[in-house]
């Protein structure tokens, strides 16, 4: 990462992909600023919101909502649902968390869909046997955005779970 900024020190993207690193390693008020940097800049750099999630982790509840209302305003889709719904969900809103995974399910039944949006408003809401579910239908669906699944602190609360150490096995990360 520090060799691609260097090689392009202006590029946006690089500088939002750094701050998901530092997310993926737990670095949440680092990342935050590095996010917010690059929010500041560009507002429409979509990576660059996953501030919201960086927020959740530190316990920041009404800034990773208003955050994920900015890019549910901006982009109106399953990701941007789902992820309103897990900010709702982990500060405990649950009459809202709810709203959003019964609105990407109707529209599943519409349109060829990821479902791993899904999973992740039901593991905001704190319930693993929906998120379980609808991971092993992004498993069957080969969803691309399981990739960072195996380092992406959104699924903490599910590590201690014995079907995650399975999940992960199925798409090739586990032991």
């Amino acid at each position: 990462m520090d060799r691609a900024r260097k090689l392009d020190p202006l590029s946006l993207i690089m500088a939002a992909d750094n701050g998901v690193f530092l997310y993926f390693s737990r670095q949440n008020e680092r990342a935050i600023q590095q996010f917010r940097a690059v929010l500041d800049m560009e507002p429409g750099v979509f990576r660059a919101h996953m501030v919201m999630a960086a927020y959740v982790e530190e316990g920041k509840f009404a800034k990773a909502i208003a955050e994920a209302e900015k890019l549910w305003n901006m982009l109106d889709g399953e990701w941007s649902r789902a992820l309103l719904a897990y900010a709702y969900g982990r500060a405990g809103q649950l009459e809202d968390a709810r709203r959003e995974p019964d609105a990407g399910k109707k529209i599943s039944t519409r349109q060829p869909f990821d479902s791993l949006p899904i999973a992740l408003a039901y593991i905001g809401l704190n319930d693993k046997d929906q998120a379980f579910m609808w991971l092993d239908k992004s498993i069957a669906a080969h969803s691309h955005s399981l990739a960072a699944i195996k380092v992406d602190p959104i699924y903490d609360p599910l590590r201690s779970d014995p079907r995650f150490e399975a999940i992960l096995r199925r798409v090739g990360l586990g032991q």
